[in-house]
């Protein structure tokens, strides 16, 4: 998820989305994020995070596949997303938000440069499946920070939950029976929720689920072409009565 901040060098920041058309601006509800300092156990989790993150590799058939949907993963490999992170000099934070389904946020100012956000609920995890469910985080909002703009899209979505999908697969086979027995919020409506509808045979609930958090959204940007299960995504929220 990105978000733009409308408030600097203040503790509270008060995001919106954006999108660079009309197509995008029915249905964005704010999001209010309130920064906490880090202790010592949060950073060391968050650096475990991004050893694992950065070990990543995709399955050439997984690739394939994500690929054929109509998504295009932001990064080759997790090393490109930590390679990102170093250039772009992104801090990565806890945060309260406004909404608590919220699991992270990317936050980008041109001023102030690129945060990211992971909901402050999921400060205290630390156990290995944590760490690695927040490095799949980290990676997801990696994916929307490197095109360095406050523009999303249905597509730039797509794309970043390619990234959770890929690096969750690589990390189930790497651990085997990691994620077993994992059933909060971070795991059943997150980073083991999207694995499961990707590989779905009939696609529907994927495209029910990105339509519900995300239809809202232009379809596809300048930077991020719109694929036919973008569109697809749009005709299901637009013909929805939620809008």
């Amino acid at each position: 998820m990105r978000i733009l901040s409308l408030a600097h060098n203040i503790p509270k920041i008060s995001p919106s989305f954006k999108s660079n058309t009309n197509d995008g601006a029915k249905g964005a509800a704010p999001v209010f994020a309130t920064v906490e300092t880090l202790d010592n156990t949060q950073i060391s989790t968050i650096k475990k995070a991004l050893d694992e993150l950065e070990k990543v590799e995709f399955s050439p058939n997984d690739l394939i596949y994500v690929k054929n949907l109509g998504a295009n993963p932001p990064f080759k490999n997790g090393a490109e997303a930590i390679q990102w992170l170093k250039e772009s000099k992104a801090k990565i934070l806890y945060a309260d938000f406004s909404n608590p389904k919220v699991h992270a946020c990317l936050n980008y100012d041109k001023d102030d440069g690129i945060a990211i956000f992971i909901n402050s609920n999921y400060k205290d995890k630390c156990t290995h499946a944590d760490i690695l469910a927040i490095s799949e985080a980290i990676f997801h909002e990696c994916g929307h920070g490197k095109d360095y703009d406050s523009v999303n899209s249905i597509q730039e979505e797509f794309n970043c939950l390619s990234l959770n999908v890929l690096a969750h697969r690589f990390y189930k086979k790497k651990y085997q029976g990691v994620f077993n027995n994992q059933n909060s919020f971070l795991y059943s409506e997150g980073v083991s929720l999207y694995p499961k509808l990707f590989f779905d045979f009939h696609k529907t609930a994927l495209k029910n689920r990105i339509a519900e958090k995300y239809g809202y959204l232009q379809t596809g940007d300048e930077k991020h072409p719109q694929s036919k299960f973008a569109q697809d995504i749009k005709h299901i929220y637009e013909s929805a009565t939620y809008i």
